[in-house]
């Protein structure tokens, strides 16, 4: 269950149609949510299996250093951030915007 957030920060960049935010909790915790998981411009025929985003979770945790749990298809979980979390969070998924948006104009 979700804490109660004392900070909320918008996150710009990855989905024009829903962009991701993080809650900060009294505690320090942070929940990362996302409109659309996977985000509204995957593929439309991964909307029921995630496909390349099943292992999102992992990829992030790796990118930020810490620990996430995926909690549900749009929340993740992070409870011992570092004081650069958020940033970090943020360059990862730009990176992965990027990195996708490469691979798509590719093919």
């Amino acid at each position: 269950m979700m804490e109660e957030a004392v900070e909320e920060i918008c996150l710009q960049g990855f989905d024009p149609y829903g962009e991701p935010v993080v809650r900060r909790t009294a505690a320090g915790r942070l929940w990362l949510g996302f409109e659309f998981m996977p985000p509204s411009w995957a593929d439309d025929s991964i909307r029921v299996d995630l496909g390349p985003w099943d292992d999102f979770d992992r990829r992030l945790a790796d990118a930020i250093e810490v620990p996430v749990v995926w909690e549900d298809r749009e929340w993740f979980y992070i409870d011992n951030p570092r004081p650069d979390t958020v940033q970090a969070i943020q360059d990862f998924l730009l990176v992965v915007r990027k990195d996708l948006d490469s691979n798509s104009s590719a093919e």
